[in-house]
């Protein structure tokens, strides 16, 4: 690539200024909706397009006779659908500032009020909450913090869910400068390395109608672990499968996206063809056009991991209140995450609702945790079922 076909690429990428910082907090504290979300209508079609994108086998997700038999007497969201209904919209980035510049998804905290149920239809609004200066590893340049508070409704609009959603922005000339994870090499295995993962998969246990009461669990419980990998491409399409993406478009859409964001877009070296910033989660290229080794996830799937994870331990009785992951480290293609985790406190709300806290770990086979995280878990008491009321376990302490 020539000197000046270089310089025009990276003229492509965006810078931090003052004029866009001072854009980003005049919007602080404005209520944007959510028009153009992926999901609308909780229906079976779109429970399991969700369940299948992240591997989640669950019975309450796929089985309309087994979900009848549970307390909910009808097949529900599982608490990953509410990315499509933000995180894989059109237009949760409009307003969002700094274009050009890459983001990192940094960590989410949903609260979980009540069930989406099968005919529902939700919608959500996003607030900007802040943006702060951070001192980081991956560039030599400037690094912002940026969070929206997200909220969810029904068709009534009553609040579902919340979600206080964080990235890091960072431009990606610096990143790339800076090279934090040049040093990390591809992810290979034997046959035998593969077939153990494997078994490690076929082995998660979802908890399903098997109840979990509060009575039964302790501090230092573990938690049955899950495993998924070793990443690939298809499990990134899978993803947006199930939950939509926020730059892919085509035709028509595609040219009114690049006419109305030019930055949104960055030229092929070789074919000179606008390609979504998207691209750094399947193209080794564009990765290593903002310092990485290799394609990697989404921070989003990772999430949706996590509250999996979580849906599985609790069963149907339970009750997922809050899944609290924070994005650490790169997972890249080829790397291998095992999510585990312990319960680390107990007690009963005022309410009168039993609830567990838990912290958990997903470790790749590098040995790095790159998604830490906690949670809090509503589970049915002895004679004491949950019901389907709401539960706000923020509020809810003794």
């Amino acid at each position: 690539m020539s000197e000046a076909s270089v310089m025009e690429a990276n003229s492509e990428y965006g810078k931090i200024t003052e004029v866009e910082l001072d854009k980003i907090r005049a919007r602080q504290g404005k209520v944007y909706p959510i028009n153009q979300p992926y999901l609308r209508h909780i229906n079976r079609d779109s429970i399991e397009h969700v369940a299948r994108a992240i591997g989640d086998a669950n019975p309450l997700w796929l089985d309309p006779a087994h979900a009848q038999q549970s307390r909910f007497g009808k097949m529900i969201a599982p608490p990953a659908l509410f990315y499509g209904a933000a995180w894989g919209s059109w237009d949760l980035r409009r307003g969002q500032g700094l274009p050009g510049v890459h983001g990192l998804h940094s960590s989410d905290r949903w609260i979980y009020y009540r069930p989406m149920f099968e005919g529902d239809v939700v919608h959500a609004t996003k607030v900007p909450a802040s943006i702060e200066e951070k001192k980081g590893r991956w560039t030599g340049g400037r690094q912002f913090l940026q969070t929206d508070n997200i909220h969810f409704y029904n068709q009534n609009d009553e609040l579902v869910a919340t979600c206080v959603m964080s990235f890091i922005r960072g431009e990606r000339e610096a990143g790339k400068s800076k090279g934090k994870y040049a040093d990390i090499a591809k992810a290979r295995y034997t046959d035998e390395e593969i077939e153990q993962i494997d078994r490690e998969i076929a082995a998660e246990e979802v908890r399903g109608a098997t109840t979990r009461y509060w009575e039964d669990v302790q501090v230092g419980d573990k938690m049955q672990p899950i495993v998924r990998g070793p990443l690939t491409v298809s499990d990134m399409i899978a993803w947006m499968m199930g939950i939509g993406s926020p730059h892919i478009r085509s035709g028509q859409h595609w040219l009114a996206y690049r006419r109305q964001s030019p930055k949104v877009a960055v030229k092929d070296p070789d074919t000179r063809i606008p390609q979504a910033v998207e691209r750094v989660h399947w193209d080794p290229y564009m990765a290593a056009e903002i310092g990485m080794p290799n394609a990697y996830d989404y921070g989003s799937q990772r999430g949706a991991w996590a509250s999996h994870f979580m849906t599985n331990w609790a069963g149907d009785d339970g009750w997922v209140a809050e899944c609290h992951p924070f994005y650490r480290g790169m997972n890249f293609v080829g790397d291998t995450l095992r999510i585990r985790g312990e319960i680390t406190a107990k007690w009963i709300g005022k309410s009168g609702i039993g609830y567990v806290e838990c912290k958990f770990d997903s470790v790749n086979q590098r040995g790095d945790n790159i998604m830490p995280g906690t949670g809090v878990i509503a589970l049915p008491q002895r004679g004491k079922p949950l019901g389907t009321q709401v539960i706000d376990c923020t509020t809810d302490k003794p």
